[in-house]
């Protein structure tokens, strides 16, 4: 299961920072980390704090975008602080460690940390199903990034061991879930479409229908029937003219 969760850092600006965060992982038993745009190449530092992670430093995967990053995956969850506009996606470590573990049947997982200072923009986030969020004492909330990758990936390796040990029975076995690619294709003809025909006339439009179908968790089936409704409609458009 652990096989399938894949821990993306985003613009990391410290080496040390990539070497602290693998260092978490292979504690709790995960090996699959993936940087988007890293500032700082991978370096002596990244491999001194590794601390015995070296394999997981070295065999990480580099790529310059977001979308690169989760583009195979069926469950993309994004670590945010508690903004208002994400309330209804909001999940906290326990829960979304259980979340992680039952979505790896039916695809790859992964979990996403922001920039140092800034996190994850806006327009990321949206592209994330659950946005992660940690709670700490609100009066002292001073988590550094390896410390919220390790108590990300303790909770996962907890939801793990109690799967494999108590031989839970899982809700998704049979359930096939699109990737990241698919749904994002499926938000492009939408926007698209619905540009056409008038429908969408500001941003805002598609960020609540980004959410909307974010929480309905679409099963690959089921995002194949809305494809064909929004080709049908362009079929009967270009008729039409």
């Amino acid at each position: 299961m652990l096989d399938n969760i894949r821990i993306v850092l985003v613009e990391t600006s410290h080496s040390g920072n990539i070497g602290s965060a693998a260092r978490a992982m292979k504690t709790m038993g995960l090996s699959h980390l993936y940087l988007v745009a890293p500032r700082q190449a991978i370096d002596e530092q990244a491999i001194a704090l590794s601390a015995g992670a070296e394999d997981v430093v070295k065999q990480a995967v580099i790529v310059d975008s977001f979308d690169k990053a989760v583009a195979d995956c069926s469950l993309v969850v994004g670590t945010s602080a508690r903004l208002r506009h994400l309330q209804n996606t909001l999940i906290e470590p326990r829960k979304c460690a259980m979340k992680a573990v039952e979505a790896v049947k039916s695809g790859q997982v992964a979990i996403v940390f922001g920039r140092e200072r800034i996190g994850l923009t806006n327009e990321e986030l949206l592209k994330c199903r659950y946005h992660l969020t940690i709670p700490a004492n609100p009066e002292y909330s001073s988590l550094n990034l390896a410390m919220a990758v390790q108590l990300v990936c303790y909770e996962l390796r907890m939801a793990f061991l109690s799967v494999k040990e108590m031989s839970l029975s899982l809700s998704t076995i049979g359930k096939i879930y699109p990737n990241f690619s698919d749904i994002e294709h499926f938000f492009q003809h939408t926007e698209r479409l619905y540009t056409e025909l008038g429908f969408i006339q500001n941003q805002s439009v598609m960020q609540k229908l980004r959410r909307l179908y974010q929480r309905a968790e679409l099963e690959k089936n089921e995002l194949n029937i809305l494809r064909g409704m929004l080709s049908a409609v362009e079929k009967r458009i270009k008729s039409s003219s």
